[in-house]
């Protein structure tokens, strides 16, 4: 029995972005982004105690980019628009968000928890980070300053 359960916990994200991937174009194209910048692309919800510690901590990090370089994009993944769209200005989130209600985009991210950074440059994945950092916002500017 678990044997079974493993393995079909582990075919949940067989298709997963990994790192390395490259982006369809369909999805880059949804996403509206292009090969000009780094985008770190950030899931998370409303629900996500995690995420109403990180994103403050994230728009922060965003005042302190060269925007012409790096973009900043949040996934809302709410099912609940109106709960997704307080939830967004109650954070004061200073990036561009897309509100992913139907599902849409984190079934092709399909990550592993919530919250979850993706780094993506000429719409390969460079690097994840699923889970809560304390330092959220230095661990991102330095992983900027690397990949740039």
């Amino acid at each position: 029995m678990k044997k079974i359960l493993l393995g079909i916990f582990l075919s949940l994200n067989l298709f997963a972005y990994e790192v390395g991937d490259t982006l369809k174009n369909t999805m880059a194209q949804h996403l509206n982004i292009d090969n000009s910048k780094l985008y770190v692309i950030d899931f998370y919800a409303s629900w996500c105690g995690s995420c109403k510690k990180e994103l403050p901590l994230i728009s922060q990090a965003n005042i302190q980019i060269d925007t012409n370089k790096v973009e900043f994009l949040g996934i809302n993944v709410d099912k609940d628009i109106q709960a997704s769209m307080e939830f967004n200005k109650e954070t004061e989130i200073n990036f561009r968000v897309i509100n992913d209600s139907n599902s849409i985009i984190v079934s092709q991210f399909n990550p592993i928890g919530i919250p979850t950074l993706y780094y993506v440059k000429n719409k390969k994945i460079m690097k994840i980070i699923t889970g809560a950092l304390d330092n959220i916002d230095k661990q991102i500017l330095n992983d900027i300053k690397e990949m740039e």
